[in-house]
């Protein structure tokens, strides 16, 4: 018997949900990859990884994806609203703060107009939110260039420091997550929670600064004897594309400041996780087989008990962001969070506001993908939603 008229095509297409976690990752990497060698624009790369996600979800369970990005759409022109909102009840005068406390009210009134201050609130929104949906953001008051370009250019150093960031930080976790968990009970594992809760309880801040102390100026001099290192410089950005090794020797400190934090979570998740699927069945049936520890731990127990990780990681990222303010500042790095310091300094709430806006909405975004990525790599999350529809 011939097989059925577009069974080929229903095998192809079942074939490509049953490996969808992998396609995925292995396209994933690959857009890493592009961006590192070709140095594309931030926007290029970010718009690659949301179809990518997008388009995984999509082969996974359309009607969810759909919903997912449905459901974001309202929840963005809310945050927008209230990005605006806040700004305009900032106290202060604009035109004031751009003429000075001199100027007079002729002076302050042509002003007020070209920046449309003179115009009802909901006019004013309405004014910047369309202005938002075709990519402008504004004209700066303080640095008179447009929004988008600024934070464009400080967009890259901030996203440096978090994509390192969470690099290093399953870097420390997944090994020592993986070990922890199978070494559940004994001194080893007391001591990695005890060294990890203690990076947990340590600010980013007072871990930066430690870290310059004792890893850039050369630590303590106790009895004549420095206790500390000048291995790494303490400050100062260096574009990736003008030196490689410069960049990535000012780049640590700052990543590790904001890693290690972090990965004190991510290793208690994964521990946790690790302890319960190591009393699975499965697992008993693949030591009953022979096979070696490192083998069971690593390829048959490590991606069932990373599906929290995963979502954990998403949720970091406004942790991270949070956090790269600060570390920023500490290593006069000029990315966004030095970009909206100046702007509240300056009282630019044309800047704040546009700076604010992307940081928000790079975040929901990212909490989407994270559910898409989770959706494509776990199949029984797709089994349910078949089931339910069914």
């Amino acid at each position: 018997m011939g097989e059925p008229a577009g069974g080929g095509t229903t095998g192809m297409k079942q074939a490509v949900r049953d490996q969808l976690g992998r396609i995925v990752a292995v396209a994933l990497l690959a857009t890493i990859a592009w961006a590192w060698l070709w140095r594309p624009p931030f926007s290029w790369t970010f718009g690659v990884l949301v179809v990518i996600g997008t388009v995984g979800a999509g082969i996974a369970d359309g009607r969810y994806a759909l919903r997912r990005i449905a459901g974001v759409i309202p929840v963005l022109v809310g945050v927008s609203f209230v990005v605006f909102a806040l700004m305009a009840s900032l106290p202060g005068d604009p035109a004031i703060n751009i003429l000075g406390p001199a100027a007079t009210a002729d002076q302050i009134a042509i002003v007020r107009t070209e920046l449309g201050l003179d115009e009802p609130f909901f006019n004013r929104y309405g004014n910047w939110l369309g202005g938002v949906l075709t990519g402008d953001l504004g004209t700066s008051i303080v640095l008179r260039e447009d929004v988008a370009d600024g934070i464009s250019r400080s967009m890259t150093p901030t996203l440096q420091i978090m994509a390192y960031s969470v690099v290093i930080a399953l870097g420390f976790a997944i090994p020592l997550g993986i070990w922890a968990g199978y070494r559940q009970g004994t001194k080893t594992d007391g001591t990695i929670n005890n060294v990890m809760l203690g990076f947990l309880a340590t600010p980013n801040f007072v871990l930066a600064v430690m870290l310059v102390l004792f890893l850039s100026i050369g630590g303590l001099s106790v009895a004549g004897n420095e206790i500390g290192f000048r291995v790494l410089p303490a400050a100062r950005y260096v574009p990736l594309g003008e030196d490689v090794v410069l960049h990535f020797k000012h780049m640590l400190l700052p990543s590790l400041a904001l890693a290690m934090g972090q990965a004190a979570v991510f290793m208690r998740l994964l521990r946790s996780d690790m302890i319960a699927t190591l009393r699975l069945p499965f697992i008993d049936l693949a030591r009953s087989k022979g096979l070696p520890t490192r083998r069971i731990l690593w390829r048959h127990a490590l991606r069932p008990s990373s599906f929290t990780l995963l979502t954990v990681v998403g949720l970091t990222v406004g942790l991270l962001i949070g956090g790269a303010l600060i570390v920023e500042f500490i290593f006069t790095i000029p990315g966004v969070g030095a970009y909206i310091f100046l702007g509240v300094t300056q009282r630019d709430f044309i800047a704040v506001q546009g700076g604010v806006l992307v940081i928000s909405t790079l975040y929901i975004v990212v909490l989407t993908m994270s559910d898409f990525l989770y959706l494509a790599l776990d199949p029984r999350l797709r089994g349910r939603e078949v089931g339910a529809r069914a």
